[in-house]
């Protein structure tokens, strides 16, 4: 079993990457960056220019028991999802696509607006249970009327299944993305991570998921669209970065082959685990001697699809989240080397009809180092934190296990 460690204080952590090993990329003198960087080039498969291309890693400050102490530590922490989001809108010159399950937060529709003032195009796709106020669904989100009146083109999904993309392309070369919707709650109280890839072939990827919802309307199945298609891998530094979308994208079958791969560790931590074949995966590499070890959000556990009483009795090195908001993670950690991490959670729901996007992003030991660090953070927190006994409401805690399309 994993012996947690006291997590690390958290700080602003450099990582650059050099022939494999981790050094410093900018002089001791130098001010650290925001969130957790790995430098790197990358060629361009598709052309665009991507000089300097990076991968910053945020996560919130929310180790704490209670949403009162948490969000003040993450809003003054400088690698709390926010910051990288909120520095990306303010660097825009050209234009913002956004595809977010959920847009709420003051501070986030205030950064979009004023990139509209500026001259910024800026487009957004969200879900249409989240165009109205959650206290009163027959008044429109006034959130979102601020945008439109803004100039901001806002188009809803109008179907049953969720669109849950939280993403957002920046000027066609650098991509927001993972486990953060755009509110107060996800940005400040949930346990969440986002990364920033600048690559401008990673953009091409997420821009033209973004034309298929925003400009064709089409949210459906992917079924075919890869057939007999090798997916483009983006050299960032040492690591290689894939990227998948749902539903039906092949994307189940492709975190289930990395985790059939897996010799030393799994580490996980999820927001919803029901997905039977990703569970019994998990459960046959701890009998291989594999170390798995993974944090439920504890709200999501005690349903009625939840995996966590099972692995509870076969891997017992899984436990519930200590944060009194979401644990809303979708992280696995594999061999020290291998992160995924994106909106993708491992539902049937996930594979079969959510929109969806996650990242494999493999060998890159800094990238895994950072993760891991998250990943202690949180362990720590489930250990030792006593929340309140039950969750206050969270429009992010109601997400269907069985499809409907």
């Amino acid at each position: 079993m994993l012996r947690p460690r006291l997590p690390a204080a958290l700080r602003r952590v450099l990582l650059g990457l050099a022939a494999g090993m981790l050094v410093p990329a900018c002089g001791a003198q130098a001010p650290a960056p925001l969130g957790a960087r790995l430098a790197n080039s990358e060629a361009d498969p598709f052309g665009a220019q991507n000089s300097g291309a990076a991968i910053e890693a945020f996560f919130n400050k929310t180790y704490g028991e209670t949403i009162a102490a948490n969000e003040p530590a993450a809003r003054d922490s400088a690698i709390n999802t926010d910051k990288g989001l909120l520095a990306l809108i303010r660097s825009a010159r050209k234009s913002l696509d956004g595809a977010f399950y959920d847009i709420n937060d003051p501070g986030v529709v205030a950064a979009m607006i004023e990139a509209a003032r500026r001259g910024v195009a800026v487009r957004l796709v969200t879900d249409t249970d989240n165009m109205a106020e959650k206290d009163d669904p027959t008044r429109p989100r006034q959130a979102i009327l601020d945008l439109q009146a803004a100039g901001v083109a806002v188009r809803d999904d109008r179907r049953s299944a969720i669109m849950h993309h939280k993403f957002l392309i920046v000027d066609r070369k650098a991509v927001w993305m993972g486990s953060t919707n755009l509110t107060t709650s996800s940005l400040y109280h949930h346990n969440n991570n986002a990364l920033i890839l600048r690559s401008g072939g990673i953009a091409d990827q997420y821009g033209k998921e973004f034309s298929r919802l925003f400009e064709q309307g089409s949210f459906g199945p992917l079924t075919g669209m890869f057939d007999g298609l090798v997916r483009p891998t983006f050299k960032m530094g040492g690591a290689s970065v894939q990227v998948y979308f749902s539903p039906k994208g092949g994307g189940k079958a492709a975190v289930a082959d990395e985790l059939r791969r897996s010799r030393k560790s799994i580490r996980f931590l999820t927001f919803s685990l029901t997905d039977r074949e990703v569970g019994d995966i998990l459960v046959a590499k701890r009998r291989a001697g594999v170390e798995v070890t993974g944090v439920f959000d504890r709200w999501l556990a005690a349903g009625p699809y939840s995996l966590f009483l099972p692995f509870k009795a076969e891997v017992q090195s899984v436990y519930k989240d200590g944060n009194e908001a979401l644990m809303h993670h979708k992280v696995f950690i594999i061999d020290g080397t291998t992160v995924i991490t994106g909106s993708f959670n491992y539902s049937q729901n996930a594979e079969s009809a959510n929109n969806e996007s996650f990242v494999i992003a493999r060998r890159s030991r800094g990238l895994a180092d950072a993760f891991e660090e998250e990943f202690q953070r949180v362990l720590n927190a489930a250990l030792v934190n006593k929340p309140p006994a039950a969750k206050p409401r969270d429009s992010e805690q109601e997400v269907p296990e069985v499809p409907k399309i």
